[in-house]
């Protein structure tokens, strides 16, 4: 039997001792242990506030670009173009800088939409290749006439390319600063005040200053609001993306957790009173935008508002009929006040639509044969203008100057081909699916992904009959309205 009372031995009260002591140093190794991985915690925290306020800055940074950018005739001028891309380009390198400095191990946020940059990065690279070409001397059969491969103005392109590359800068600038929701929040309602305020601009420029502008006297669209742009319907597109960020973005305030007021709820509450004025606003841009008389802008920007109107109110769970009925009969209540009470410019051009669709048809016609003499490389980017002088003719009238297609979607075949050209409209499908699945996903934040998708439909619709996206101050906003709406909120933990 054992003697649980008999004293150990010797060499078992070595064993022993050399057990505890083996003991306590794994205690001390724990211990250490424990103190190293809070002080990691405390730098990827000090990390995280630097990070997070580089991100605040150039978020900021974008929105003073995006109030500047309108001014001066819209930026359509090829010397803003090229100033705009160079600022992007210095923007976006000392925000990798800083960032990398920051958070040195920190991964690009724009690498999980890689598809769509890549194909993105496409559009460049081949005009890239068609200049190459151009000045490789090498010339091909266009219409009857020998031109330039590649692009038939090789130094318009090259220009084109830089532009594009300065989009490309400000989406990817966009997309990583809109890792946290109260930031792409303030974005979001920044944007919607600097068209709110432009569109302001154009109703006191055009009623109260007799049709000032700002940039000399107005020879074209006389009677119409531009604010500081040129072209009406480009301004119609621009006020568009307003309204539909206001549309969304109210809804979304509308249905957030508030107070109640002690006596109850009441009409003139402060909610109340907010959200009335909000809409105000809204009414403002509204007018705005029926103010262009831009006939496709104003059915457009109603239509995107509508549809940003039925995804906001559907997370809300409203039935689907009752949302779609209610929606109707708001935009045919404001279509009728604003038609009738303030302007019938645009009911006074919907009766004329006949003629212009026919003179449209005429040009259409044309650049689809432009299209099938070059159907794969295509003329060269930013190469219409040049290239629709060596086919006009009658019935298309020679006492304009047709330097755009009037169609984005024809100006992309005409200039890139049938296979590069098409590349937006797909990037701009795939964006719309994915945005669409985002808004089923998420139980909070979406008002950004809404807002996104209703701006698809806004540019989608107004650029089969305009190029108003191919306007800078236009292509600007909407690409930032992408960058934010496709933007993935990081965990709560990791958030910058």
């Amino acid at each position: 039997m054992i003697d649980f009372d008999k004293r150990r031995s010797t060499a078992s009260e070595r064993i022993a001792n050399r057990a505890e002591a083996a003991r306590q140093e794994d205690s001390l190794t724990m211990e250490f242990e424990e103190i190293a991985l809070q002080h990691s915690n405390g730098d990827r925290a000090v990390h995280g506030t630097a990070g997070r306020r580089i991100n605040d800055v150039a978020g900021w940074a974008l929105i003073v670009f995006l109030a500047i950018a309108p001014i001066p005739l819209a930026s359509a001028r090829p010397v803003f173009w090229l100033a705009w891309s160079v600022l992007l380009f210095l923007t976006l390198a000392c925000y990798m800088l800083a960032m990398q400095l920051a958070e040195p191990g920190r991964k690009l946020a724009v690498l999980q939409v890689w598809p769509l940059l890549g194909a993105a990065a496409l559009l460049p690279v081949a005009g890239g290749v068609q200049y190459f070409l151009a000045m490789s001397g090498a010339r091909t059969e266009f219409a009857g006439h020998a031109v330039p491969l590649g692009s038939i103005v090789p130094e318009a392109t090259l220009i084109a390319v830089i532009r594009l590359l300065g989009l490309l800068a400000l989406f990817i600038l966009a997309y990583e600063v809109s890792t946290r929701a109260q930031r792409v929040s303030r974005m979001a309602w920044a944007l919607f005040a600097i068209i709110l305020a432009h569109g302001l601009w154009a109703i006191i420029a055009l009623i109260f200053l007799d049709d000032f502008v700002i940039w000399g006297e107005k020879i074209a669209y006389e009677g119409v609001a531009t604010g500081t742009f040129v072209n009406r319907n480009s301004f119609a597109t621009f006020m568009g993306m307003g309204l539909v960020a206001g549309v969304c973005l109210i809804m979304e305030r509308a249905h957030r957790p508030h107070v109640r007021h002690p006596s109850g709820s009441t009409w003139l509450s402060e909610t109340n009173i907010e959200l009335a004025a909000l809409w105000g606003a809204v009414a403002i841009i509204a007018l705005a935008l029926v103010l262009t008389q831009s006939r496709m802008g104003v059915f457009a920007g109603f239509v995107a508002a509508w549809c940003g109107y039925i995804v906001m109110s559907l997370k809300y769970h409203d039935s689907i009929s009752r949302v779609i009925l209610r929606g109707a009969a708001l935009s045919l209540a404001g279509g009728v006040v604003f038609l009738t009470s303030f302007q019938t410019g645009v009911l006074e051009r919907g009766v004329l639509v006949s003629t212009a669709s026919d003179v449209r048809t005429d040009l259409y016609l044309q650049v689809l044969s432009m299209i099938r003499e070059a159907p794969f490389g295509g003329t060269g980017l930013d190469s219409f203008a040049a290239a629709y002088e060596l086919v006009h003719r009658p019935p298309v009238s020679s006492a304009l100057i047709w330097d755009l297609a009037h169609s984005t979607y024809l100006t992309w075949w005409q200039e890139a081909g049938l296979i590069i050209g098409s590349l937006p409209i797909v990037i701009l499908c795939a964006a719309a699916v994915s945005l669409v699945r985002t808004i089923r996903r998420r139980r909070t934040n979406y008002v950004a992904p809404a807002i996104g998708l209703a701006a698809i439909v806004l540019v989608a619709l107004h650029s089969l009959v305009d190029f108003s996206m191919e306007i800078q101050a236009n292509a600007m906003v909407f690409t930032v309205i992408l960058g934010m709406a496709l933007g993935r909120l990081r965990r709560k933990e990791d958030r910058s």
